[in-house]
């Protein structure tokens, strides 16, 4: 049976069965959201925000960080879609942070590495995108796939393009299942990813309906829909927002926290693998404070790997880290290990802490493992 082409790009044919082995551990749904853009473009006066924003069509105004998570939700850049710009999407923590300023809530997120500048920055991105005359957000379901799913509604895909051929790096940023934290863990990366010259995805996946953590059973449905999500995202992205006969060579995952839990899960073996679902593994898989979850999943097959983490998190111990990545190495896999001392769960690109830097040392490693035609070699599984 052959690759997906049309997604994956890399002409080759599957070698040996799935791996037969089952993922059971928790992880993250991996959607972007369904709704569709407002059209024209609305204008609003410059609110002093950072830097001027450059407008082709239409001028929407910086953010500054003053405004309230309510107020970014409403942003009209984001007509449609702005509900997930900001990390809640509703549940009680919305209805606690909605009519509080970024700058109040920020503080309190510090010990988890929030930093106002950084996703300031990250969001007035978007905003300089919208200002170009880029859609941005794209739903990836179609309207019969959301009547008999509407959680599917909630699925879709920030895409910013990259050079003419360049590479695809798809970004899953964190939440703990409940949120989808990308300004801090995704925007922000996708405007790195985005000067360097790559095209980058960023993906907004389902979370629990109701803002709370879910249980064991929720996790599967969760590890599930994240893989299947990511696979339509991938044959979205290739089929309707990337040129012409582009081809997916090299393409990477970076995924921080339960965004990590779902790109592992990709590269590991069994039900939610690429391999199931029809795709060649990734160039990369980029993981910043991941979960050890998947660690009994795990091949020789899976794909080369950076890992970045911090010894004082208290949300997913070191430990389980420090052995997945032993065995990883053990299994014969690469991995680019960049531990810290200190850094805390949700340090995002680093700003502030030692581990800063760690992003462009990630980017070298996956330049490494691109190029024309650079499909990476299937392992064997």
């Amino acid at each position: 049976m052959p690759y997906d082409l049309d997604a994956d790009g890399c002409r080759s044919t599957k070698a040996g069965a799935l791996g037969r082995r089952r993922l059971v551990s928790g992880a993250v749904a991996l959607a972007v959201l369904t709704v569709p853009l407002a059209a024209g473009v609305a204008s609003a006066a410059p609110t002093g925000g950072p830097g001027t924003p450059v407008c082709k069509k239409g001028c929407f105004s910086h953010i500054t960080g003053a405004e309230t998570f309510g107020q970014l939700a409403e942003h009209p850049a984001f007509a449609g879609f702005g509900r997930y710009i900001g990390p809640w999407e509703g549940g009680p923590t919305w209805e606690v942070v909605k009519d509080l300023p970024i700058t109040q809530v920020a503080p309190y997120l510090a010990p988890y590495g929030w930093d106002v500048p950084t996703m300031v920055d990250g969001v007035n991105f978007l905003i300089d995108q919208r200002n170009q005359g880029s859609r941005l957000f794209h739903r990836i379901y179609s309207d019969a796939d959301i009547a008999a799913d509407p959680a599917k509604g909630t699925a879709g895909v920030f895409f910013i393009p990259g050079k003419p051929n360049a590479p695809l790096a798809v970004v899953l940023a964190g939440g703990g299942f409940t949120s989808v934290a990308s300004i801090q863990e995704a925007f922000p990366h996708a405007k790195r990813l985005h000067e360097a010259g790559y095209n980058v995805a960023v993906l907004k996946y389902r979370v629990s309906p109701d803002g709370r953590m879910p249980g064991r059973e929720g996790e599967l449905k969760s590890m599930a829909d994240g893989t299947d999500d990511l696979a339509r995202v991938l044959r979205f992205t290739r089929s309707h927002l990337l040129p012409k006969n582009y081809r997916m060579d090299g393409y990477a995952l970076w995924g921080s926290s339960a965004g990590a839990s779902i790109v592992g899960a990709w590269g590991s073996d069994g039900q939610y693998s690429a391999e199931a679902h029809g795709f060649r593994d990734p160039a990369a898989i980029i993981s910043a404070y991941m979960s050890p979850r998947y660690s009994d999943f795990v091949g020789p097959s899976f794909p080369d790997s950076f890992v970045t983490h911090a010894a004082d998190d208290t949300v997913v111990p070191i430990a389980g880290v420090d052995a997945l990545v032993e065995k990883l190495r053990g299994l014969g896999v690469t991995v680019d290990y960049r531990r810290y001392d200190t850094g805390g769960h949700g340090f995002g690109l680093g700003v502030g802490t030692p581990a800063n830097g760690w992003f462009d040392q990630a980017l070298a490693f996956w330049a490494a493992r691109t190029g024309p035609g650079n499909c990476p070699p299937k392992k064997p599984r």
